[in-house]
């Protein structure tokens, strides 16, 4: 190869400014984000069920469902939560499910629901299945409108997601935190009674005037045409001029007897701001294959010229804006090349010469920009993870051009004239720095197999390790003879010249000849060295992914179960206002009822839940962060001692907690007696903080006992209870009008009730059994009022008092929490500052192991960290003989024996002695990167086996 180079320098500088103009355009041109794209194998079944307690929700439907969903194969597990009113089933597939049939896996489970949907009861809503969680709204704003309405917002904010939703290469525009507005029907009890007219018949009439309905088409002579019958509410006035019919054959406005207004729903499911100001969160996400700073960049222009169109008073503020972090990325990438060269031309320099370094640090950035080139024609990415793979690689891609370039100078050296010098090293070289280039590839190869979360998101590290290797090779033997031969200044001698006889060589010579003489101490020396390492492995920092260094944080506020908003909200006011006193902190966000938007691929999202809040916090930079969090973690403990508070900083850790126990087993009661006995563990352990689980208190429900003979003799039945209620607590939906493209619910809400016993209940039929009684029909007879006495008996309510024996208040559970079909808990808690998840696990086990007796039919399982961490190594590790076979069938294939391959795999344990001391002197922790860094070691070592043993042939 190096002969064809030198024999046809034109195609090869061609070749050389292909890649490098190529590169560059790739590099400018290439799809560039924050995180690699990742799959989400999961997906969520939503099923409403009205007016159900958990229990029933658990049996009537979840169950069910679960039974179901089970039967479609392929699932890793199942976890259903059964709230009042609610079921949330989320199935999780097994990760070696191929990413190309995943909808036909979601296809599959739609299926099954479709099939079991005819068993749930009635009033169980058709199940929802929702199965796009991989979206990531990278660019997330807030919007602040000083003086102006919600109303007003609403209508801002649906014209500016219209107008950013049509920019190219935008996949979704969702806004968080929108008021719901609404028109309240409020009529009085005393009104409706003094009238003679019952709620139930201003219900059906509202019901029937806001109904569109069919009425065919008309045929006139040769046309036809479609009859309609208009009237459907358009705006309050139609709604107030809706014409009721009295008993006694009078007509009024239903604006006569109800204060009919707009307003909003009641509580709000979600509501921001942003330093103390209302505001709606407005997220993007950006489409695959598409550069996230040129989106952002339109995007800001957009926005830009979108708030000088509002009205003053109208601000964005970014919140999270993920074109920044990337382009801080790829700067910080840049400047390690630029050093990487300038590490490489300094260091050969010393060693080689100022040319030579040249001529390496070229060739780096030749490599470099050239993998740019591959990496797009295969629609690479630029982000965390390749560019990441690229700085690895950075000490790798110079190994070839070394070796060639130290032959050329060694062979001159000696006395070996152009252009013989040039080519003899390559020539000679170029089968064995392949094999050892392959092998330094094929040490990655594990994390390209493993088919978990962690390994798809790793899984850029191999292939830009591999393009990027591989093309080093190539340039070593055409790139480098090329260059060495116009600017390499070779200095020639006499054959018999020892060009090793230097003072350097001589040291190091005399080390080597002393240490071969001393065989005996030497490997004693170094398996204690070894000995002492693995030994020392056990007390290494461990966790699974390092703490992102974000200048941002995230509060997650949580109170127990059955909490009013208003409540969460006057606490996040108040911490708001705390933090604002602290001058790192820059701007605070406050999410009430759940997280705005998957903003960040790492991030933990909450369940929607209107007890839920948190605050994101911006910080003047990341350092203040590691100064401030566990002060304000033991403020916040300290005067919120009501309220679960975590502060928490980005992590690829992607499980809810990092320790996490889950205990399963048949009984409710057995299952929160060692829930317990486990968190009383947890509260002793030092290294245990935040202690908490996935199971809620008992919260206490208003029981209405209905007396079914009392109702039933009143012609009233559990509907017209619920009914009644409804119209007193929340409002009854009686319809909707649309104000623009608006929609505005429409609740008929009866006032007038200071307790819920004194609420009249109103049949939704005439009660026929009350005038065909004897007593009735004779009273009747003789009653000279005997119509309004009729229109009474057939439509007056009863009080609840009277048709229940009483009203009382029970404690029950708010949700059952079921693992792969069986009822579980999982009990968690944070590792507290300075130590590791691992160094809390481990602590605990041991103590739980010692002090708790599991019953027949219960169990513990480790989740969190723990089982992130263990099934991502257990992947990696498992496709790790693979890589050896292939690692050691190149050696041979290179030596044509079995010693000389034998004898480098007997060095590689001694990575061990660098990984610890390494890992010692730093003081981070070994982590899944340090595992995926120490298999990139093997290939190094393996890689500089190759090279010595090719020398000593």
């Amino acid at each position: 190869m190096a002969e064809y180079a030198l024999e046809n320098k034109a195609l090869i500088k061609l070749f050389i400014a292909f890649l490098v103009i190529g590169g560059l355009w790739s590099f400018y041109s290439m799809s560039k984000m924050e995180d690699p794209e990742i799959t989400v194998k999961q997906a969520l079944v939503m099923t409403v069920y009205p007016g159900a307690t958990a229990h029933q929700v658990e049996l009537e439907v979840s169950d069910k469902l679960e039974k179901a969903i089970r039967q479609m194969g392929d699932i890793d597990y199942i976890e259903s939560k059964s709230l009042n009113d609610l079921s949330l089933i989320k199935v999780v597939l097994k990760t070696t499910v191929p990413n190309g049939e995943l909808e036909q896996k979601w296809d599959i489970l739609r299926k099954k629901i479709v099939d079991v949907h005819t068993q749930l009861p009635t009033g169980a809503s058709v199940p929802m299945v929702l199965d796009d969680f991989s979206a990531v709204y990278g660019m997330f704003y807030t919007l602040t409108a000083d003086g102006f309405s919600d109303s007003d917002m609403i209508r801002y904010t649906n014209f500016i997601q219209r107008e950013l939703i049509n920019i190219e290469g935008i996949r979704n525009v969702q806004i968080y935190g929108t008021a719901t507005p609404c028109i309240n029907v409020n009529i009085d009890s005393k009104e409706m009674a003094r009238l003679g007219i019952s709620p139930i018949e201003i219900l059906m009439t509202l019901q029937d005037q806001n109904r569109t309905v069919y009425s065919g088409f008309f045929n006139s002579g040769d046309e036809r045409m479609k009859v309609m019958v208009p009237g459907n509410f358009r705006d309050l006035e139609d709604i107030r001029n809706l014409v009721l019919k009295g008993h006694d054959g009078n007509t009024f406005t239903l604006g006569n007897i109800a204060d009919i207004e707009e307003d909003y729903e009641k509580p709000q499911r979600n509501k921001m701001k942003y330093d103390g100001k209302r505001a709606y969160g407005i997220a993007i996400a950006m489409e695959s294959g598409y550069d996230i700073l040129k989106i952002g960049k339109t995007v800001t222009e957009k926005i830009e010229e979108l708030e000088n169109g509002l009205p003053s008073g109208f601000k964005f503020n970014k919140v999270f804006y993920q074109p920044e972090r990337v382009s801080d990325a790829i700067d910080t990438f840049i400047v390690n090349l630029i050093e990487s060269v300038l590490i490489v031309i300094v260091i050969l320099m010393l060693t080689m010469g100022f040319r030579s370094g040249v001529i390496i640090g070229t060739g780096l950035v030749i490599t470099v920009l050239g993998s740019f080139v591959v990496l797009y024609f295969f629609d690479g990415t630029l982000q965390r993870v390749s560019l990441g793979a690229f700085i690895v690689a950075m000490g790798m891609l110079v190994d070839n051009a070394i070796v060639v370039v130290d032959g050329i100078l060694v062979d001159s050296a000696r006395g070996m004239k152009k252009p013989q010098s040039l080519v003899h090293t390559a020539n000679i070289t170029a089968r064995p720095l392949l094999g050892a280039t392959l092998i330094a590839i094929i040490a990655f190869m594990p994390v390209s197999l493993s088919p978990d979360m962690a390994g798809e998101y790793a899984r850029d590290l191999f292939i830009v390790l591999a393009v990027s290797l591989f093309l080093s090779w190539i340039l070593a033997l055409v790139h480098v003879p090329i260059h060495s031969e116009h600017y390499l200044k070779i200095k020639t001698a006499d054959d018999n010249t020892n060009i090793f006889n230097t003072p350097l060589y001589r040291k190091f010579r005399g080390v080597l000849t002393f240490l071969l003489h001393h065989k005996a101490g030497t490997i004693i020396g170094i398996v204690l060295l070894l000995i002492v390492s693995v030994c020392c492995f056990s007390f290494l920092p461990q966790t699974f992914f390092p703490d992102l260094t974000y200048n941002q944080i995230y509060m997650e506020y949580k109170m127990p179960e059955g909490t009013r908003i208003e409540k969460v909200e006057k606490d996040l006011e108040e911490i708001e206002r705390y933090l604002k006193t602290n001058p790192a902190i820059t701007h605070v966000t406050t999410s009430l009822g759940g997280t705005p938007a998957r903003y960040n691929l790492v991030r933990s999202v909450a369940d929607p839940s209107l007890r839920y809040g948190e605050l994101i916090i911006d910080f003047k930079s990341h350092k203040d962060i590691d100064n401030c969090m566990q002060d304000l973690q033991e403020y916040m403990n300290r005067h919120y001692p009501d309220a679960f508070i975590r502060l928490k900083k980005y992590n690829t850790m992607y499980m809810e907690f990092p320790i996490e126990i889950l205990v399963s087993g048949p009984d409710p009661g057995v299952l929160k007696e060692l829930r317990n006995k486990i968190q009383d563990i947890m509260r002793e352990e030092p290294s245990a903080m935040l202690i908490t689980d996935n199971w809620d208190d008992p919260v206490i429900n208003m029981d209405i006992n209905f007396n079914q003979h009392n109702a039933r003799r009143a012609g009233l039945g559990k509907t017209d209870i619920g009914l009644s209620l409804l119209s007193v607590t929340e409002g009854i939906p009686v319809g909707s009008l649309y104000d623009g493209s608006i929609l505005k619910n429409i609740y008929l809400k009866n006032i007038g009730y200071n307790s819920l016993e004194d609420v009249t209940v109103n049949s939704m039929l005439p009660n026929i059994t009350a005038v065909t009684e004897e007593e009735s029909i004779q009273r009747m007879l003789m009653d000279p009022e005997r119509k309004q006495l009729l229109i009474d008996r057939l439509t007056s309510g009863r009080p609840v008092k009277e048709i229940s024996d009483s009203i009382s208040f029970e404690w029950k559970d708010p949700v059952a929490y079921r693992y792969n079909g069986q009822r579980a808990v999982i009990v968690q808690c944070n590792n507290a500052y300075g130590f590791t998840a691992e160094d809390t696990r481990l602590a605990l086990e041991k103590k739980i192991n010692e002090r708790i007796d599991f019953p027949d039919g219960y169990s513990m399982k480790w989740l969190g960290e723990y089982k992130a961490s263990t099934d991502s190594n257990k992947y990696l590790f498992r496709s790790l003989p693979i890589a050896v076979i292939f690692m050691f069938a190149v050696l041979v294939f290179l030596f044509r024996d079995f010693k000389k391959p034998l004898i480098i795999f007997l060095c590689l344990p001694l990575a061990y002695i660098g990984i610890v001391m390494g890992i010692f002197v730093s003081g981070k922790p070994f982590s899944f990167v340090a595992v995926v860094g120490a298999l990139g070691l093997i290939g190094m070592m393996i890689k500089n086996g190759v090279q010595v043993s090719q020398v000593l042939k």
